[in-house]
């Protein structure tokens, strides 16, 4: 019986009805929602992660056939998401770790190279823009939650990941410039 339904709900979405969709949700969101946070287990990322399931589920939705298993689609889709946001935060987290050993080592230690990557290291945070500095302070060089954070500065704990993200990015980006210079 649930084949059948899901087939009559495949063809409502096809038709780019609201409704097949808002089933489909109703009905499979809660079984994704589970299935990511096994393996990201993060409520906030995971609940991302679902948002974007449903998303390319509607944006996939021409293409999804009337035969296909429209449960398994989405847990195929979950998974592979999930993974990506794994590898993602694997190599975030690895970047930000050099970053912050090498301030913090810069803190204890000073020979030439140390003192050049510290000095890099520096400008470029200064040459972030005032808010991305305070987040990248907050929450890399002094520890502090991305919550912490966003109440301090009085902003969205969104907007303090996007900020870190950012500034992150920039930083890795003058790393690895001075690595092919080098």
């Amino acid at each position: 019986m649930a084949k059948v339904d899901d087939r009559r709900l495949v063809h409502l979405l096809h038709n780019g009805l609201n409704e097949g969709f808002d089933s489909l949700y109703g009905k499979y969101h809660q079984l994704i929602y589970m299935n990511v946070f096994k393996f990201v287990k993060n409520k906030e990322e995971s609940q991302d992660i679902l948002q974007d399931v449903f998303a390319t589920l509607w944006e996939s939705r021409s293409r999804i056939q009337h035969e296909q298993s429209v449960s398994g689609w989405l847990f195929v889709i979950s998974f592979n998401k999930s993974v990506n946001y794994i590898r993602k935060k694997s190599r975030h987290s690895a970047a930000e770790e050099k970053v912050v050993s090498l301030y913090h080592l810069h803190q204890e230690e000073h020979d030439d190279s140390m003192e050049t990557h510290y000095q890099l290291l520096h400008h470029t945070i200064k040459s972030l823009s005032p808010q991305k500095q305070k987040v990248f302070t907050l929450c890399k060089l002094e520890g502090k939650s991305y919550e912490e954070a966003a109440k301090q500065l009085n902003i969205s704990k969104h907007t303090v990941k996007e900020y870190l993200s950012l500034a992150m990015f920039s930083i890795k980006d003058a790393f690895k410039y001075v690595r092919q210079v080098s």
